[in-house]
């Protein structure tokens, strides 16, 4: 846990720092201006201390606590030092401007340094993950052909609970495939590639799942569609999960519109069903590993379809209201945008 404010040397740092200060200004010699001078440029260092350990809140704090007790001080000098306190009062705007600044870019430097820190920790976890998910592989093979083997030399329960062994073996070697994939990403693949030839061959490798669930499926293609600098093996991946995800959700009946538009700089995928919707609370967890509402569901396409897209340089994007169905977009860079 953070400490108390008052526990924290950097407060009492700044606080005596502007009370110094300010003590000078106020018993320092009135015709004097150097020391005037000298102690007004000196309440910049307590602002940019206060903003760097403490963010925005800590350098506007600041720098309206160096304002209110600075402007006493340029008011009662005004008739002895004209020039001085003339200059003064534009100084207090000053003040502001450095605490905001320098506040907000403290704060983009702490969120971008634990940003860091967190891809550092997940990388090294998910190196020992990986590691640990292959050696559960080979244990995993072997536990499957032996309860193969008693299921074809018994009859009865025996049979019927060495097949759920199977069964549960193979649902657990798809968990550890899919996090083999989100941990251990293979390389892409990039060429020239027409975003409908990827989704064709997908909507017919499922389309036995389509029929049988009695979903209808349209879609709508660009008749000049230009190509995209794309994996076709990942993207096939990434569509894959999003169609099945919409025809499990519509169920019986349902509607799924799959499209294609383009832009002068990205082409959209839509995938917009008419299902019964994700409540808010749900959604913004989709994208989170291991997260799922299906039962038996790993809880990693999306996060692996994320990752796919985002190492193309595009975005997914997950849109729901409960009642409004759900729409998955896909947006990828143009073949001349792409890096």
């Amino acid at each position: 846990m953070n400490r108390p404010l008052w526990r924290q040397p950097e407060f009492w740092t700044t606080v005596s720092a502007v009370a110094v200060l300010t003590i000078g200004h106020y018993v320092a010699p009135t015709h004097d201006p150097f020391w005037h001078d000298l102690f007004r440029r000196l309440y910049y260092l307590a602002i940019i201390l206060a903003a760097f350990r403490y963010g925005l809140g800590g350098g506007l704090a600041t720098s309206v606590l160096v304002s209110l007790l600075f402007l006493p001080h340029v008011l009662m000098t005004r008739q002895m030092l004209l020039r001085q306190a003339s200059e003064a009062v534009f100084e207090i705007p000053l003040y502001l401007v450095v605490g905001v600044v320098t506040g907000i870019l403290s704060d983009r430097q702490r969120k971008a340094n634990e940003s860091l820190r967190r891809a550092e920790r997940l990388k090294t976890l998910g190196e020992m993950a990986a590691g640990m998910a292959h050696e559960v592989k080979n244990p995993l093979a072997a536990i499957r052909s032996s309860a193969q083997i008693l299921a074809g030399h018994t009859t009865g329960k025996d049979a019927e609970f060495a097949g759920i062994v199977v069964s549960e073996v193979d649902r657990l070697n798809k968990v550890v495939n899919e996090f083999l994939d989100y941990a251990r990403p293979a390389p892409l693949r990039r060429e020239p590639v027409k975003l409908s030839l990827v989704l064709d061959p997908c909507l017919e490798l499922l389309a036995p799942v389509i029929e049988h669930a009695g979903v209808t499926v349209e879609r709508t293609y660009p008749a000049d569609e230009r190509t995209v600098d794309a994996d076709p093996n990942q993207l096939r991946q990434v569509f894959l999960n999003l169609i099945l995800n919409a025809v499990q959700a519509v169920g019986s009946k349902g509607r799924v519109a799959v499209s294609i538009s383009q832009s002068g700089h990205e082409t959209r995928v839509t995938l917009k069903d008419n299902g019964p919707g994700i409540e808010p609370d749900k959604l913004k967890s989709v994208f989170e590993p291991f997260y799922t509402t299906k039962p038996g569901g790993t809880g990693l396409g999306l996060p692996i379809a994320q990752r796919i897209v985002s190492e193309h340089g595009g975005r997914l994007l997950i849109e729901s209201a409960p009642g409004a169905g759900t729409t998955a977009t896909v947006i990828l860079p143009n073949r001349e945008q792409a890096s």
